[in-house]
């Protein structure tokens, strides 16, 4: 008895691994005219790679909303404390944009809300398909609470061309929890990098804790006066509208209209000229030859095996 492929959905958090590349690839990477391009290189990497080692039946791209997003309407301060995006960056995004499209890749954004939003309509649309594995290319761990037995994240690694995953069984293993606990965690921990609070004086080992006691956020209220210490409870009853307020900012949105379905997202393999063509604008000699071909003609490369060579 044969057993049938699973397909696979590959959901790219696309400006997680813009900000990567551009923060971990070398300044000096330009374009003809010396426009910055290090950015770019890395998402055009990362995708040769992922697609590669994955072979896609799907794919969709998450971007991030163009207008102000619907957390910051709950919490003025929400992400507040990150630095404006560098001009040299910036100005790389049009090209990103550029790079999908010459990939033919689905580009997904929604007005108010981030890309971890349109990852997570994505996951909680499709993953009830028992033939479709799902994979999120990312190494935010915000996406963590959104793992099953079906969906797993990739982080592909620059250093050793190898991938880390992220499943159940691993975020079970480090934090002792569901991945859907990852929530309840960030309401009492908070979450420094995206400005979300938490419970002023609760720590990880607490948090841990309280978690393994009491399972949830709605948990350790109903239950408030047999918490201890008297210390853990006390902070626990000042803060509590922060705590709910961290919860609902740390909880992924999963019903944001993407508007498309999974048919529409189909990939069956993408055109190496067009892709080629891309590359030669932006001068991305190395990854050209990667995909054989020639980066001085744009042709591709014709290998000629032993066995051909006698023919003649």
């Amino acid at each position: 008895m044969t057993s049938t492929r699973k397909q696979k959905l590959i959901l790219i958090d696309t400006f997680n691994f813009l900000f990567r590349a551009y923060y971990a690839l070398p300044k000096t990477l330009t374009d003809s005219d010396g426009n910055p391009t290090n950015a770019v290189y890395g998402v055009t990497s990362m995708l040769l790679t992922v697609f590669d080692a994955l072979k896609p039946d799907y794919v969709i791209a998450a971007l991030e909303s163009k207008s102000p997003i619907e957390r910051s309407d709950h919490f003025e301060d929400y992400k507040a404390n990150r630095k404006p995006m560098d001009e040299d960056l910036k100005v790389q995004i049009p090209s990103v944009f550029e790079v999908l499209d010459a990939f033919g890749i689905t580009s997904i954004s929604v007005d108010g809300f981030e890309a971890d939003d349109v990852i997570g309509t994505a996951v909680e649309s499709f993953a009830d398909n028992p033939n479709l594995d799902i994979i999120i290319v990312s190494n935010d761990r915000d996406l963590w609470q959104l793992l099953r037995d079906n969906v797993m994240i990739m982080i592909p690694n620059n250093k050793n061309g190898l991938a880390d995953w992220v499943g159940v069984n691993e975020v079970k293993a480090k934090y002792g929890f569901s991945p859907k606990q990852m929530i309840e965690y960030k309401s009492l921990r908070g979450d420094p990098s995206d400005n979300i609070p938490g419970v002023k004086g609760i720590g990880e080992k607490t948090a841990l804790s309280l978690i393994d006691t009491y399972g949830s956020l709605n948990g350790i209220y109903e239950n408030i006066e047999s918490v201890t210490p008297e210390s853990v409870k006390q902070k626990l009853i000042v803060d509590k509208d922060n705590a709910y307020m961290s919860h609902k900012l740390a909880t992924i949105v999963t019903n944001v209209p993407i508007g498309v379905s999974l048919s529409e997202c189909g990939y069956t393999e993408f055109s190496k000229g067009a892709v080629v063509e891309v590359m030669r604008k932006y001068n991305f000699k190395s990854l050209i030859r990667r995909l054989g071909f020639d980066p001085n003609t744009g042709k591709e490369k014709i290998v000629v095996s032993e066995n051909q060579l006698g023919l003649f």
